[in-house]
């Protein structure tokens, strides 16, 4: 079972929405708890829009906590850490002695426990760069850990929030091959329908009904792949490229100030 949690400090849409649904492909998770959406509502659309597929399943909570049966999984953006070696730079937010004291007893009373870590060290970023801290995170039920005992959770690059989304990975799931990917800008492009239209009607296959469509649909994704690639360049990969320098340089300034320069 694979669970992220994401402080994602305002749902909006657009390119939110849609690194979502790339962050739901990517790591193949089976539920995604979204906090801080600034929404008063959600409905079906949205979710099934985030999601990318129109089977999931969804339900909103207040800002109340509700639990039950042995099972504990305790989640989110907790704004305190476990230890000064939680944090760096000069922040307001309050995670003084006490501070920490009173999240650890928390935790002892609840009897949770925090599976292992994987990743970078801190969660929450100041945009300019001068503070972290480890305030995301997953704590579980020992009887969790009974059932699913190598759960491991991970803090995943930063996108768009000032929050690392951070994932719960309590088995290995096989899911088949990777689907294939529409991205939005393909919409907006005139000539992605002609491409389509005559993709379609040009490709004749005999057989029965099964088999022509899916060489139809095989044939479609390749003329797709050739066309984007020539008319806006590798997308995929230039995506991917610049989340990783950003990623990278995210890394390699976790422990120390940036620069006034890499502050601009």
């Amino acid at each position: 079972m694979n669970i992220i949690s994401y402080n994602i400090r305002e749902l909006g849409r657009g390119v939110k929405w849609a690194a979502i649904r790339r962050l739901v492909k990517q790591e193949h998770v089976d539920m995604i708890c979204i906090q801080e959406t600034k929404r008063e509502s959600v409905d079906k659309i949205m979710c099934q829009s985030l999601w990318g597929d129109d089977g999931v399943s969804w339900e909103m909570q207040p800002a109340s906590n509700t639990a039950g049966g042995d099972l504990w999984c305790i989640l989110g953006d907790f704004n305190n850490i476990r230890d000064l070696d939680e944090r760096f730079g000069i922040c307001q937010r309050g995670s003084g002695m006490n501070d920490i004291k009173e999240f650890n007893d928390w935790i002892e009373d609840l009897e949770l426990v925090e599976p292992p870590w994987m990743g970078r060290q801190f969660t929450w970023f100041r945009p300019n760069g001068t503070s972290r801290r480890k305030l995301d995170r997953f704590l579980l039920s020992p009887e969790w850990l009974d059932r699913w005992p190598t759960t491991i959770q991970s803090t995943l690059p930063r996108n768009f929030s000032d929050h690392c989304p951070i994932l719960l990975r309590s088995s290995s799931v096989d899911w088949g091959p990777k689907p294939f990917r529409v991205l939005d800008c393909w919409m907006l492009d005139k000539s992605f329908k002609d491409i389509v239209s005559n993709c379609w009607t040009s490709s004749q296959q005999s057989g029965w009904g099964g088999y022509v469509l899916k060489e139809k649909i095989k044939t479609l994704k390749q003329a797709l792949k050739k066309w984007n690639k020539e008319h806006f360049g590798d997308t995929f990969k230039r995506v991917k490229r610049i989340e990783e320098e950003l990623s990278k340089l995210e890394e390699e300034t976790s422990h120390r100030q940036l620069s006034t320069q890499e502050g601009m």
